[in-house]
């Protein structure tokens, strides 16, 4: 039984441990507490568990008004059916958490935390992959899945970090808008990156554009992740 776990929970687990201590360890100024990272990591696991009946609910509605074989089936699906139910998980883990904690107090924070609960809704989710479908696709998941929401996660990071600056400033209606941009920034690109493995681009003969996407995407969210520590800063 033992064994069985290991071989699960080890292709599952890596790959996040690795990205979640690359991240950790860039925190030069202020380390942020470690059990406090934990508990951020395991209550975004949590929080993706109603994730999966909340999608369920989301396709039956969504196929409904659309033909589920187009185009903009497949977009709506991605961006409203998946990307806004799981991104909406984080940001609200975020904001119960982290938001109002006296450990956010510098920008590389919300970098370190966003990206800590993205990864422990990504790690669960892991497991569950590992667990239906076997090991054969933690290979792929490892490459793409988890630093995709790892990558998700450093944008929702990048701007719940302005948000709270203006916040402690009294400007609240750029708050607001950094609230916002936290929400819908990763939920575009993740919808687009879902988007573009559906079938109906397979079908367009356009999978090519994944591979590209996902190489900006990481190229991105590395350059916002190396400008952040180096230009680090209390809040």
């Amino acid at each position: 039984m033992k064994a069985i776990l290991y071989f699960i929970l080890i292709p599952a687990l890596l790959p996040v441990f690795l990205i979640l201590r690359y991240v950790y360890m860039l925190d030069k100024n202020e380390r942020e507490p470690l059990g406090f990272v934990l508990k951020v990591v395991v209550w975004g696991a949590v929080f993706s568990i109603p994730c999966a009946g909340v999608e369920r609910f989301m396709f039956s509605f969504i196929s409904s008004f659309y033909d589920t074989e187009t185009i903009k089936y497949a977009w709506i699906e991605n961006t409203v059916g998946v990307a806004l139910v799981e991104e909406f998980s984080k940001w609200f883990v975020f904001m119960a958490l982290v938001w109002k904690n006296k450990n956010f107090d510098y920008r590389y924070d919300g970098i370190v935390y966003a990206v800590s609960v993205s990864l422990g809704f990504a790690a669960l989710e892991n497991i569950l992959y590992i667990v239906s479908y076997g090991t054969g696709v933690s290979l792929g998941r490892a490459l793409f899945a988890i630093p995709g929401h790892a990558t998700f996660g450093v944008f929702m990071g990048y701007w719940l970090s302005r948000a709270k600056n203006f916040w402690l400033d009294n400007k609240r209606l750029r708050m607001k808008i950094c609230k916002l941009f936290a929400l819908g920034i990763p939920m575009l690109i993740h919808g687009f990156y879902d988007f573009l493995l559906s079938e109906q681009i397979a079908a367009a003969g356009l999978q090519q554009a994944f591979f590209i996407y996902v190489i900006l995407l990481d190229f991105f969210a590395w350059r916002v992740i190396k400008h952040e520590f180096r230009t680090d800063r209390m809040l």
